[in-house]
């Protein structure tokens, strides 16, 4: 796991349960002077979700708004 799947994957376990917007999530592990696309979100969930294995079911995607991290 690289150190930002690590901040992803810590950000969202802290707000477990409560729907993420994308913005939010860019703004809060990337930060506010992020420059990039939202696309850059989509491809770290994607490797996130490979390094999790079993466990990848655990990120739910929220089509139009973004993601949420349930437990199993």
């Amino acid at each position: 796991m690289t150190p930002k799947e690590y901040d992803l994957f810590f950000y969202m376990v802290r707000n477990k349960g409560i729907a993420l917007t994308r913005e939010s999530l860019i703004s809060e592990v990337w930060g506010y002077d992020f420059f990039g696309d939202e696309r850059t979100l989509d491809t770290h969930i994607k490797l996130l979700r490979k390094s999790l294995g079993p466990y990848s079911r655990c990120i739910v995607t929220l089509r139009g708004v973004g993601y949420r991290f349930d437990t199993v």
